[in-house]
């Protein structure tokens, strides 16, 4: 399937997606992505700027990737991955810093 040119490609669409699960497993856990941002509990401004998007856009991708199941869970895998490697990554920190 073809995505329309106003829509973030997969690609994008799993950085993004990978950001704004982090922000909100950080805001679960009481934890500021963004220290400039002090009003965390719902948040994403971070992830906007620094994919330099609108919330509005992103609901707008978001609602096309959802109606197009096969391409959201391609999406997801890879998302699923990426937050599997970051926290491999903040384990291995961890173990190193223990030591």
């Amino acid at each position: 399937m073809k995505v329309p040119k106003d829509i973030l490609s997969p690609d994008t669409m799993v950085e993004v997606l990978t950001d704004v699960h982090l922000v909100q497993a950080s805001q679960r856990m009481g934890i500021a992505i963004d220290t400039t941002d002090t009003a965390s509990s719902a948040s994403f401004s971070y992830v906007w700027k620094k994919h330099r998007i609108t919330e509005d856009e992103y609901n707008k991708c978001l609602d096309f990737y959802s109606h197009n199941p096969s391409l959201l869970d391609s999406i997801y895998e890879k998302v699923l991955s990426n937050l599997s490697r970051q926290k491999a990554e903040l384990q291995g920190r961890k173990q190193l810093i223990k030591k």
